[in-house]
């Protein structure tokens, strides 16, 4: 007989059996809180045949969580059940260039910020959001693929083939948000070799005719747009959006037009600055940073919280006041420059500040780790676009999940999930194993059975089992 005699009706067993609601209702209830079916439902019309956009987007985005590196390999897997079609459906989802994914991506975030705001409490002071704007390399091994082209590895120290993946960031106080991106490649000073190769390797990478305006096209345009340009076009679209007190950055975007933006949007920047030859007005002189450090060495002062020296000063920089601060960390270590256009900071505060800029590099780690960012193999940019904004919107639902939940870290929501689905597909096989090895019986013992469903109800009922044990006794033992 059956020990958990509480579950008396075969519903029961069916709805936890389904692989499909099971995991909507119950493995992804925090995507349910998310309310993901109200954010990609303007997808929904651009794909008139086939499966809905929500289903198979769905499915993309628990890839992650089941240990499965592509659509291929959870179809080759156990787990095939979980997917409402083919992998051809999929393919032509992240082909499509009308879909404009950077706006998909905008709608997460926009949800993301309704939600917490909605779940929890205001601060007494206020906290300071962030807007952080940084690149990374995303290596490719095949050079037929759209718009690929070498790039200088600053980790690495060589040139790699790849694209360079500009994000911008949104960090709210607890939370970092992947908020815009783009994809970039770099022409480089060789003419003979554009984009690290040659003429006949160009034309043999992969092309497609898209309609001009589309989300597509403006993709494959921005491609050799500049990285400065764009970012600041990213940032005048977040601030309009979105209140933003600073502006964090690195040595390579740091610049006049970005102290201008920053102006514009009304918001401070905070960035790393070259030890290079850019001048300083300081004091009626025009200095750059060796020579200030020069003048004003015997000027440092001790950060005893930080354990560093550090030398503050007030300059005009390309026309626009600011704050210079000189920083190192050991009498050996070489000193870096900060420049701030907010002139009320102190050294302290700053670096508090300037240091939320590595959550950025901690979500360039931990997408690519665990999200597979990058990894996509297709040569269609459309499809690198599509599975980068996958990684980024899984990244977003665990961040919610962990804003609200009780896990310490990414890994280990990343366990759970997995266990809980080789669980699920277990149960699911057992289940089939079970309804089948009934029927089997019936068919022997030529039952006339015409509601399976009834005779499972009466088979899991242990009260009503002892009448149907004495009409089946008398055909088992002739059988």
């Amino acid at each position: 007989m059956l020990r958990h005699k509480d579950t008396l009706s075969i519903s029961e067993i069916k709805v936890r059996f389904n692989a499909q609601t099971y995991i909507s209702e119950s493995f992804l209830d925090w995507l349910s809180f998310f309310k993901f079916k109200s954010v990609y439902s303007p997808l929904n019309v651009l794909k008139t045949k086939g499966y809905p956009i929500g289903s198979l987007l769905s499915i993309m985005i628990i890839l992650p969580f089941i240990n499965k590196g592509s659509v291929h390999a959870l179809l080759r897997s156990g787990m095939k059940d979980l997917s409402p079609s083919a992998k051809d459906s999929y393919y032509r989802l992240k082909n499509m260039e009308t879909i404009a994914w950077e706006k998909l991506l905008g709608k997460f975030v926009k949800r993301f910020l309704f939600l917490v705001a909605k779940k929890t409490k205001p601060a007494k002071n206020g906290t300071a959001r962030y807007l952080i704007l940084d690149d990374t390399l995303l290596p490719k091994c095949g050079k037929v693929a759209e718009g690929v082209g070498r790039l200088w590895n600053h980790v690495t120290h060589r040139s790699e083939l790849g694209y360079r993946l500009l994000q911008l960031g949104l960090y709210d106080g607890k939370s970092f948000l992947p908020l815009d991106f783009s994809f970039h490649r770099e022409k480089g000073k060789n003419h003979e070799k554009p984009y690290g190769l040659t003429r006949r390797e160009l034309k043999a990478q992969y092309a497609k005719c898209r309609p001009e305006g589309s989300p597509g096209a403006r993709r494959v345009a921005r491609l050799d747009e500049p990285k400065i340009e764009t970012g600041i076009k990213m940032i005048t679209k977040a601030c309009k959006k979105l209140p933003v007190s600073y502006l964090l950055m690195d040595s390579w975007f740091t610049c006049q037009k970005m102290l201008a933006c920053a102006k514009d949007v009304k918001a401070h920047l905070i960035g790393m600055m070259k030890m290079g030859n850019a001048k300083y007005t300081y004091e009626g002189l025009e200095l750059n940073s060796g020579e200030l450090l020069q003048r004003l060495c015997k000027k440092s002062k001790r950060c005893r919280k930080l354990k560093s020296n550090y030398i503050h000063i007030e300059a005009i920089y390309k026309g626009f006041p600011v704050q210079l601060f000189f920083s190192r960390f050991g009498k050996r270590a070489k000193w870096h420059l900060i420049l701030t256009t907010d002139l009320k900071l102190d050294y302290l505060t700053m670096m508090k500040h300037y240091q939320v800029r590595w959550t950025i590099e901690v979500y360039f780690k931990e997408s690519k780790q665990y999200l597979n960012l990058g990894k996509c193999q297709s040569e269609d940019l459309d499809a690198q676009t599509a599975d980068a904004t996958i990684a980024m919107i899984q990244y977003i639902l665990l961040t919610l999940n962990k804003r609200f939940g009780d896990y310490e870290t990414k890994g280990e929501l990343f366990r759970h999930a997995e266990e809980a689905i080789h669980e699920l597909t277990l149960q699911s096989r057992i289940w089939g194993l079970l309804l089948e090895l009934v029927q089997a019986i019936i068919e022997l013992l030529e039952l006339d059975i015409d509601d399976m469903d009834e005779f499972m109800n009466r088979l899991i009922n242990t009260e009503k089992i002892n009448p149907l044990l004495q009409k089946i006794e008398p055909n088992l033992n002739a059988a």
